[in-house]
């Protein structure tokens, strides 16, 4: 990954981050390494990842600060994955500047709706009061309902075929035995980046559900889970907002110099897993998604942003945002704060 260590030479802290055994947990089936420590990446006692406001860090495993918070739910881009550092993700920077409350990172890589929900739903009980809840996700659901089994039972979750493996259950359908991937392989796998064996045969890789499967899989899981949340978080005050996450391809951005490098790199050293996002990556794909997660949340009076179509016109669009498809550099992120405090009126009275 020659590019990626010259142009983001912040990732090697997040390849560590990834890289080390998968942390499993009840309910959630996994979570954050917790009390890891690095110049890019923090997180807490209980696996979140620190946010920095004004008045220091916060996070939800330690001292909460005093009054009203709200949350970020989501997966690895609402966790900051690609920020320079703490104070560059959405959280901290939803967190900084006047009349802002906390932002609490309740987000982890790989996650789908469903494990967002779960996360919420284990610590409601100790939170505060909350003002907000953004729920900025959305393309987790799409790639594991691709998935062979996800329109069975609970469905698909990444990492579903090391799970069954410490159950002692194998099957084709999760991973092939005997295969024992490296530290790098394993941090990319946690992160959705790279499947193990990166440059598998044709023969080898997964047989995928069509396009229309997926789009119908994943909205229904994201509109139980959406509703769910939203029966949880009502009666306690908080507005519950969903955010359409970007990626390179869904916002149709003329891609630059430094994102066609890291894009093209991980589409080559990493195509494994790769391979489970380019089908939902056009633009077809997305239009319909959208529109249906727009539909379904003015339903619901739940406040929608599609960052997609918010980046196609923002004036910074041709600027260096992403470091890979779905991931957001420091620039990324400002961007997306900005354009969701004028869209959403985050961080307004209450």
């Amino acid at each position: 990954m020659e590019q990626q260590a010259k142009l983001t030479p912040q990732m090697k802290h997040y390849e560590d981050f990834a890289g080390a055994d998968i942390r499993w947990m009840p309910y959630v089936m996994f979570y954050n390494r917790t009390d890891y420590r690095s110049p890019a990446i923090n997180t807490d006692s209980a696996g979140f990842r620190i946010t920095e406001t004004d008045k220091g860090p916060v996070s939800l495993g330690e001292p909460l600060p005093e009054g009203e918070v709200s949350l970020i739910l989501g997966a690895s881009t609402a966790f900051g994955f690609g920020a320079t550092a703490d104070a560059h993700t959405i959280p901290s920077l939803l967190s900084q500047g006047e009349g802002t409350v906390p932002w609490l990172n309740l987000a982890a890589p790989a996650f789908n709706s469903t494990q967002e929900l779960i996360v919420f739903l284990m610590h409601r009980h100790s939170l505060p009061r909350v003002r907000d809840i953004v729920v900025f996700s959305g393309l987790n659901n799409l790639v594991v309902s691709g998935l062979p089994g996800a329109d069975e039972g609970y469905g698909q979750f990444f990492f579903s075929g090391p799970f069954f493996r410490q159950l002692g259950i194998m099957t084709d359908q999760f991973e092939k035995p005997g295969q024992q991937p490296g530290k790098l392989a394993r941090a990319a796998r946690r992160i959705g980046l790279g499947g193990g064996a990166d440059k598998a045969k044709d023969t080898d890789k997964p047989v995928l559900a069509d396009p229309d499967a997926r789009i119908e899989v994943a909205l229904r899981n994201a509109l139980r889970d959406l509703d769910t949340l939203q029966y949880l978080a009502v009666p306690t005050g908080a507005r519950v907002r969903y955010v359409l996450q970007p990626t390179a391809s869904w916002c149709g951005k003329s891609l630059t110099a430094e994102e066609k490098l890291l894009i093209e790199e991980n589409y080559t050293e990493r195509g494994g897993v790769w391979d489970l996002f380019r089908q939902i990556l056009e633009p077809s794909v997305h239009a319909v998604y959208s529109q249906a997660l727009a539909d379904a949340c003015k339903t619901r009076g739940i406040d929608f942003l599609d960052l997609n179509a918010a980046f196609k016109v923002a004036p910074s669009r041709d600027s260096w945002l992403f470091t890979d498809q779905p991931h957001l550099n420091d620039d990324g992120n400002r961007v997306a704060v900005d354009i969701m405090n004028a869209e959403l009126g985050l961080n307004g009275p209450a």
